[in-house]
């Protein structure tokens, strides 16, 4: 695999405490599952986030978070709508959930698209992989977990800082989104990085989101994350069970903040 030659930053913390067939019934808009779907590509298809498809599903087909690349064929998945969104509203939603890492707000981080769900999908088989090569149970995806990723790795990318820290209030800022929607947890913990181009002008097809695909985004960060002491301790702490990835993509594509949550 090329080595990306951009700037990659990580770091981590430790707390204790394609054919669409659509039905819609009252309002409520629904997908059956077909031979070859998975959940990255209906949400992409319907405009939806990941975390947000998973978690409108997760009480009847609560398998989806264990493996979203193969859900089951015909069962029939409920597609979330804004008001479902939920703690994602905190920062008033990313764009569309599907749009490109190009918006006309120069404030406003890229939303989820297909590009960005497999690259957090290889991220994610990465970090497993490292588990069951050290005799650790999979850590299984949990869409709340996601949606505090997907919220950190948002505000990284919004008010340009990198830290576990939030800048303003100094609070560790996985801790409070953690508390603030209720989620029990005895131990949680956080890995986070980031990668961008070190010159200040970049082409749009010579940024790192635009330059390398799915599978060397994904590769950097799992590496990275790998061979630092302290993420690695995070990656392989037995307490952890429930995980969750989200990225954040500046709208000129030169940075890209990868987040993962960890819970036991």
């Amino acid at each position: 695999m090329p080595k990306l030659y951009q700037r990659i930053l990580i770091c981590a913390a430790l707390a204790l405490n394609a054919l669409f067939l659509l039905a819609s019934c009252g309002g409520t808009q629904t997908y059956i599952v077909q031979s070859g779907d998975s959940l990255p590509q209906i949400a992409l298809a319907h405009q939806v986030a990941l975390s947000d498809l998973i978690a409108a599903n997760q009480d009847r087909y609560p398998g989806l978070a264990v493996d979203p690349e193969n859900p089951p064929v015909g069962i029939e998945l409920v597609i979330p709508t804004e008001n479902d969104a939920g703690i994602g509203q905190w920062f008033d939603r990313i764009a569309a959930a599907s749009s490109p890492p190009v918006t006309p707000a120069p404030d406003v981080p890229a939303a989820p698209n297909e590009k960005i769900n497999a690259i957090v999908q290889l991220i994610l088989r990465g970090i497993n992989h490292e588990r069951a090569v050290n005799n650790l149970p999979i850590l299984k995806f949990d869409s709340s977990l996601a949606v505090v990723a997907q919220t950190r790795s948002n505000d990284m990318i919004r008010r340009a800082y990198f830290s576990h820290d939030d800048p303003q209030r100094g609070s560790v800022a996985f801790q409070d989104l953690i508390r603030g929607q209720q989620y029990e947890f005895l131990f949680a913990g956080e890995n986070i990085a980031e990668i961008k181009n070190q010159g200040l002008v970049v082409p749009v097809a010579l940024t790192v989101y635009s330059r390398y695909g799915a599978d060397e985004i994904a590769n950097q960060f799992v590496d990275g994350w790998i061979h630092s002491r302290e993420h690695r301790d995070n990656i392989l702490n037995p307490h952890f069970a429930k995980t969750g990835i989200a990225l954040g993509v500046s709208v000129d594509g030169t940075r890209i903040v990868a987040t993962q949550i960890f819970s036991d």
